[in-house]
Parts: C-alpha cells; structure tokens; sequence
C-alpha cells in the first residue's frame, strides 16, 4: 500500500494515523455485519494480497493460520477472525482477503483482514478508551479505544499486546519476573507509569517491585500529567525530583499520546528535570527517532523485565550524575 509510505506525523501533536480495516461477520439471522478496526500505521509495515496458500506449522498456536516467506523472511500469520471469535460469511473468498504485516515488540506478524480500506489520520483525544460501560457488544473483541466515524459508525482500536499475550509471549516474561532476584532499594521517590495496556502495566510494574521500586500507575498521558503536577505541588520546594524520580510512558494512549506528554514535561520548567523513557510496542528506528526527537531520555522496547529493570537504574544513574554535575 504505496500510503503508508513517508506517513511521519510531526511529533507532539498529539495525532496518530490508522490503517481502517475491515471484517465481516454472519449474524444469527443471516445478515452480514461490517466491523470497523483500526491499528497504528507504526506498527503496520506492509499490507499484501493474501496468497494462494500459507505454510502450515505443527503444534502451532491455534490463532496461526501458517508461515509466509515474505523476501526471504519467515513471517507467523494470525486469523484475525478466529481470534475475534467471529463466524465470517461464505461470500468472503480467500483470495480477496489480505495480510496486514506488523511489528511490534520487536516480533514481525501477519494478520488476515477482510479488508484493508484507508488511512484515517485522528487526534488521541478523538479515542475513547474501553470501559465496561462504552464496550457493548464488544466487550469479547479486545479493543483499547473507539473512534467515532460518524452517527451510525464506530471504529474499534485493537489491542494487538493482547493477541501478543494470547500468543505466549508475555507467558515467558512471567516466567522471567519469577526468576528475578528481588533487590531492596532505599529510594523514597516513586517511578511514575502510563499505559493504558492493563497487560503492559501490571508487567512493568511486577518488574519494577521486583527492582526493588515503589511505582504509580496511570492509564495516560493527561493522567501522567495531572499526576505530575500534584506531586509538584506537594513538595515545599515545588521541586518534581523530590516526589517522582522517573517517569515511563508508553506510546500509544488515549487523551494524550506518549509523544506529546513527553515534549509537555520537557517544555515545563518546573517538570524538565524529570528523566523520561518511553517503553513501548512499537520497535521500528523511526519511533525511537520520535521519541528522542520528543525529548525522552531513552526508548526501550516492550518487554524484556530484566533489561528494562537495567534501563530504569542507568537512566536513574545518569540523571543522577548530571545533578550532581549541576
């Protein structure tokens, strides 16, 4: 898809771009549902046609269809309908299908659409996140957010960390936090996280306790930045150092994005001392461009528990050394 080329959004204005993507489902009485999704045009890396066949794997994870050889890279595609539980209509032949091609977390997937329709470029506050009350008849659909499109259409953001964790991935992070020797840390201040994955969170949480770290977590960057300024002002000295020692923020929330809440505490005077890293899904160069471009002190990928644990206490080192310097 030549529109996904050269789509770089200027960073910290709070916007995203997704590829709109489409999936049928049969309903009871025989009718055909059109569902509207979306994902990051970060995360996507090509969209193909579906090809004749897929290479199947043995014991494989039920949600993957086969392999495709994509020049010379053995790339896992998942059926999106399977994971979504959905019964898809006899109309949809394979053959007009397509695979949207992703990486995240460092891992490269297919996933199988209906159809790939456009590229909708909206503001982070345009997302509404999940709640119990807003997810409806979606609540088995695993979305993070909704957009709405119109009176009659409403877009569903995927949680691709979800498919991620149903994949098994974050099974063998488990694995990895139980092996890690818990450290005691002297450190009064806390580490302040957003992220509104409750996976994403809970494990960078579980890692940072294990670092020996008190942590406060919020679901996005206008919570991070309320929290922020609360903290501040509770200090006699109004000095953030004294009550946060760091902050993480993945990149993709709802309200305010990673990105923008990262260039917000920078361009404060009062907040600027404050180290940032960024720890998000989205591995490719040009998001950790951003993210520096941003002012992040450092971007690590989601989720290995005992780097990310080495990150924070470098980032920590560093910024401590720098003022004492000062």
């Amino acid at each position: 898809m030549s529109q996904l080329d050269n789509l770089i959004l200027q960073v910290g204005t709070n916007q995203m771009e997704l590829v709109d993507f489409r999936m049928f489902q049969e309903e009871e009485g025989g009718g055909i549902r059109e569902g509207i999704y979306g994902v990051n045009v970060s995360k996507v890396i090509e969209i193909i046609r579906m090809p004749p066949t897929l290479t199947p794997v043995p014991d494989s994870n039920p949600y993957q269809a086969g392999i495709i050889n994509l020049r010379g890279q053995v790339i896992p595609v998942i059926n999106l309908a399977k994971w979504m539980k959905i019964k898809e209509p006899d109309c949809i032949e394979p053959k007009t299908k397509q695979i949207i091609v992703t990486e995240f977390s460092s891992v490269r997937l297919g996933f199988i659409v209906h159809k790939a329709s456009q590229i909708r470029r909206i503001s982070w506050k345009e997302i509404v996140p999940i709640t119990m009350a807003t997810t409806g008849r979606h609540t088995g659909s695993k979305v993070t957010g909704t957009v709405k499109l119109s009176e009659e259409e409403v877009l569903l953001i995927l949680d691709f960390e979800s498919i991620v964790d149903e994949m098994g991935i974050f099974g063998r992070q488990e694995e990895t936090l139980d092996r890690m020797t818990e450290k005691k840390n002297n450190e009064h201040r806390y580490i302040l996280a957003a992220d509104d994955s409750p996976v994403a969170l809970n494990m960078l949480t579980k890692a940072l306790q294990k670092g020996g770290f008190s942590v406060m977590g919020v679901k996005n960057g206008q919570e991070a930045m309320e929290k922020l300024r609360m903290q501040r002002d509770l200090d006699p000295e109004k000095n953030i150092m004294n009550k946060v020692a760091l902050l993480i923020t993945d990149v993709e929330m709802p309200v305010m994005d990673g990105y923008t809440l990262t260039k917000e505490v920078k361009a404060d005077p009062t907040l600027k001392a404050l180290p940032v890293l960024m720890h998000s899904s989205m591995s490719g160069k040009e998001n950790v461009r951003k993210g520096k471009e941003a002012g992040a002190d450092d971007y690590i990928v989601k989720f290995d528990p005992e780097a990310f644990v080495t990150i924070v206490e470098k980032v920590l080192q560093k910024n401590s050394l720098k003022a004492s310097v000062g």
